[in-house]
């Protein structure tokens, strides 16, 4: 069975680090003000309490990592399962943005903060290539691999709707020696189960908006063990910060906050941990379970209090000015064979575009640039592919770009602050 990348139906574009619980400021990496799915997991209040341990070691079985010294400097030898050696450089993209969620160093001035700062990434290469897809049989040894070399959680972003044997007894090894695995529940908008992530034994991760409701192209069902956010600010080696949506990037998520409650206390067993995610997560219609709190499962286990330290005074609001801008809603109809170039001109403040169109949604991508983050609407099986950003005044280019140069007709509109 080959398990394929779930890279998202949108790519929108040592000493341990334990303090006391008090509030602290956010930290200063550019693009953290756009990482809403910290502060809405609460991931962001337990990193007053620790910012992660690399002597906890969370694989990604995935497409290998590309190093990003700034970015993800907690990297422990991984492996090749393919190549059946110790390269696991990252041709494809997907390990190294599924990574840069989980441990991309935090306050340290550059890109984005990772769920998990010091917990210690092992890159496990399964699929090779810019494709990317990968065996079950890969797999299942990947996760033994990670196993027999150290990892306390697994993340495994990558799915299909085969069941597998051998796969299925890898997950049991992992579950036999303690060591937690995460899975992607899916992108395909039903509640047939996908795989690992079906398994026993795996924390199945949906995913959701901002406002706890699953994201229509997510995989739902019973079976689904918890949710997380569907996007995530990821680092591209190339491109810099960029916003990703799917669901390769809720499991890093839960991957991360379970290497914070181990990194504040690793005795914590595999089960503990999964008990504790599972009986604090706030219920997702959709899902047998809910959406995942970091601080409530650590006061859970007994880690920390029942609600965090206040934080820190807010700066006082400038006084108000007189109103220059106004939210309008800019719609627009146009054709398009291999690319289509909108030009906006912006006020300060949310962004969302929608490019409607049963072709061009299926074989066209929708990307912006913005403060330096790239924001990029990949296309997928739903006719809508849609965009979110907050940006500064000026003027911007979204780009509309086809696989072939067909004509086909589009909508697009454009929510946002406009100069009056």
């Amino acid at each position: 069975m080959r398990r394929l990348l779930l890279l998202g139906l949108l790519l929108l574009a040592v000493a341990p680090a334990l303090a006391s619980a008090t509030a602290r400021d956010d930290p200063n990496d550019p693009s953290w003000p756009a990482q809403w799915g910290p502060r809405l997991t609460r991931a962001s209040d337990l990193w007053q309490v620790s910012t992660g341990n690399p002597g906890i070691v969370i694989a990604v079985v995935d497409t290998g990592l590309t190093p990003m010294p700034a970015e993800l400097t907690q990297v422990v030898p991984g492996w090749d399962i393919v190549g059946n050696d110790a390269s696991t450089g990252d041709a494809n993209g997907h390990g190294t943005w599924v990574s840069s969620v989980i441990g991309a160093l935090g306050d340290n001035g550059v890109g984005i903060a990772g769920y998990c700062w010091h917990c210690s990434i092992m890159p496990v290469r399964v699929a090779e290539g810019r494709e990317g897809g990968a065996l079950a049989s890969s797999i299942a040894g990947g996760i033994r691999w990670a196993v027999d070399h150290g990892a306390r959680i697994i993340n495994v972003s990558l799915a299909s709707n085969g069941y597998d044997i051998g796969e299925l007894g890898a997950v049991e090894y992992a579950e036999d020696q303690g060591v937690i695995v995460v899975g992607a529940a899916g992108n395909t908008g039903y509640s047939d189960p996908l795989y690992p992530a079906g398994y026993p034994g795996v924390l199945s991760v949906a995913g959701t908006d901002e406002n706890d409701v699953l994201d229509d192209w997510s995989t739902f069902g019973s079976w689904v063990t918890l949710a997380a956010p569907g996007c995530e600010m990821v680092m591209d080696p190339n491109a810099g910060p960029a916003y990703g949506c799917g669901s390769s990037f809720a499991p890093p998520a839960v991957s991360g906050i379970a290497g914070l409650l181990l990194s504040i206390d690793p005795g914590l067993t595999a089960n503990q941990v999964e008990t504790a995610l599972e009986a604090t997560a706030h219920p997702v219609q959709g899902i047998g379970g809910g959406e995942v709190d970091a601080w409530a499962a650590a006061n859970y286990l007994g880690l920390v209090p029942a609600s965090p330290p206040p934080p820190p005074p807010a700066v006082a609001p400038a006084a108000p000015t007189t109103p220059t801008s106004s939210r309008q809603v800019l719609l627009t109809d146009g054709i398009v064979r291999r690319k289509a170039v909108i030009r906006l001109q912006l006020a300060a403040g949310p962004l969302y575009l929608q490019l409607i169109g049963r072709a061009a949604a299926a074989n066209c991508s929708m990307s912006m640039r913005s403060a330096g983050v790239l924001y990029v609407a990949l296309p997928g099986e739903k006719r809508i592919r849609s965009l979110a950003a907050t940006v500064k005044a000026g003027d911007y280019n979204v780009t509309i770009t086809c696989a072939d140069a067909r004509a086909k007709s589009y909508s697009f509109d454009a929510t946002a602050m406009f100069p009056n």
